[in-house]
């Protein structure tokens, strides 16, 4: 009896022991678990603090999204849309501060993204202020697990400044766009292009020229003889390019002393030299930002060749009396009369030099094979020069002695003889090579007055004519023609005013 209950209480003691034991295993096992989710909480705090540290000291704007909604922004984002803290926008939908036309675009993006379909990591779009302010973002997205569902992490940027800039340059160029569209349209009906006149198919094909060389910023060489209108191809190409608000600086490279290149093209300081008493600047200077015209780029000088080579390829120019180096942005436009690659084969001008200047070439046509401009030629400038109020027309054999010259001298040329026609009432054709004139037509078959003038008009005409002769005649020495004419020099000034006779 004794040993069953001894055995009784051994027993129970056992699985007291037992019990005490796994309670204690169980304590120690929860005690550590507890231990080890507070170190994890205290990491998972400590990394939220360290981001939400590092987040706050970022420019950009950072926000994190889950279920469409905020869960947390940065106080870059909370300043960027207006707000006084990031209370404001917590809980709020994020497509709330986008502009509404890019709402379903950045809904999809949002949806994608969360559902781990593939999405548009990057964005750009439009935002809303608190006070309804518009600006411009681009940013981009991150998918990240954030207690354990996904979330949207984003960062943006302000581009407001940069998307008007663009804004603003997409709009020129489709202005600049439509005006060239226009202008081809419009330019084989046209027979004036700026101050260049003419309508037949190479002054078209000069127009076309002018429109392509305008777009673009590489230099140019216009070939054509003297008198063709180079100058004013040149100011055109100008006038249509993205240089047209700055200055236009034409240089004629011939007319230049050698002595007197280097100042005038790089300019010089106060005291360089011997009558140099205040800075000047140089075409160089002078130029910055437009166009460089160099008229009779053929007679430039070989050294000077190496210089502007030099600053044509960024290394800058010094004045003289300098030794500051200076940079200027100019276009370079030259015009000659003379073959260049003649030059260079002569040692006249530099291989390189010539590449860097040869880039768009074009030759003006001649006014001997663009005949047919004649006639325009020869209105406008009579409506130009003529004295009259009534345009002034050219009797037929007046007409047809310009149409059958050759003209040497090409546009220029036929100005100045229509000026002196105007002038003095006779065509002829100056022949520089010669003596005096090659050619002349006497406007004997000047026109007579209207069918119902009297017999004073047909007079004053004739008195007009004998008196521009007799002018010309002596020279225009008015005491000789009036002492030719038998009249008083007080009667020839009155007459010369009547007829508004001058000498050319």
């Amino acid at each position: 009896m004794e040993l069953k209950k001894t055995h009784a209480e051994l027993e129970q003691r056992v699985e007291e022991r037992t019990a005490e034991s796994v309670k204690a295993k169980a304590n120690d096992w929860l005690s550590r678990e507890i231990e080890e989710r507070k170190r994890a909480e205290q990491a998972l705090w400590e990394s939220e603090e360290r981001y939400q540290t590092l987040t706050e000291h970022v420019s950009d704007g950072v926000t994190l999204v889950q279920n469409g909604k905020f869960l947390f922004v940065n106080n870059a984002f909370v300043s960027r849309f207006g707000h006084a803290n990031a209370n404001q926008i917590l809980g709020k939908r994020a497509v709330d501060l986008i502009s509404c036309g890019f709402v379903q675009g950045i809904k999809g993006i949002y949806g994608k993204l969360e559902s781990g379909l593939s999405g548009e990591k990057f964005f750009r779009a439009p935002c809303i202020t608190r006070e309804g302010r518009e600006f411009w973002v681009e940013g981009y997205h991150n998918i990240i697990k954030w207690k354990g569902m996904p979330a949207i992490l984003t960062t943006i940027r302000d581009i407001t400044e940069r998307r008007l800039r663009e804004i603003a340059i997409q709009g020129e160029t489709e202005r600049l766009r439509n005006e060239n569209i226009r202008l081809r349209s419009s330019i084989k009906e046209r027979y004036r292009f700026g101050d260049i006149i003419g309508k037949s198919k190479p002054m078209q094909e000069i127009y076309e020229f002018i429109l392509k060389a305008a777009n673009s910023d590489a230099n140019v060489v216009i070939y054509g003889e003297s008198g063709t209108g180079k100058e004013m191809v040149a100011r055109a190409i100008h006038d249509m390019s993205n240089r047209r608000d700055k200055v236009f600086v034409a240089v004629n490279c011939g007319a230049i002393p050698e002595t007197l290149l280097e100042s005038e093209f790089f300019g010089y300081k106060k005291g360089a030299f011997t009558g140099a008493n205040i800075d000047k600047h140089g075409y160089l200077d002078l130029a910055g930002g437009g166009t460089l015209f160099l008229d009779e780029v053929g007679e430039l000088d070989l050294n000077l060749q190496v210089k502007l080579l030099r600053v044509i390829d960024g290394g800058g120019y010094t004045p003289v009396g300098s030794n500051k180096a200076k940079y200027s942005d100019f276009r370079i436009i030259a015009a000659t009369n003379n073959n260049l690659i003649e030059h260079v084969n002569k040692n006249l001008m530099r291989e390189d030099f010539f590449y860097r200047m040869h880039v768009i070439p074009v030759t003006l046509p001649p006014l001997r094979e663009r005949k047919e401009d004649i006639p325009l030629l020869v209105e406008h400038f009579l409506k130009l020069h003529c004295n009259s109020e009534e345009r002034q027309s050219l009797p037929v054999k007046i007409f047809e002695a310009i149409d059958n010259h050759n003209w040497p001298g090409n546009v220029r040329e036929l100005e100045n003889v229509l000026k002196r026609y105007l002038t003095i009432q006779r065509l002829d054709f100056i022949n520089p090579r010669g003596s005096g004139a090659a050619n002349e037509v006497n406007d004997s078959g000047k026109e007579l007055p209207q069918k119902n003038a009297g017999l004073r008009d047909a007079v004053e005409l004739f008195e007009k004519d004998y008196i521009s002769k007799v002018l010309n005649q002596n020279k225009w020495h008015r005491g000789k023609t009036a002492k030719t004419l038998g009249i008083p020099e007080r009667t020839l000034y009155r007459k010369l005013k009547q007829f508004q006779l001058t000498m050319s």
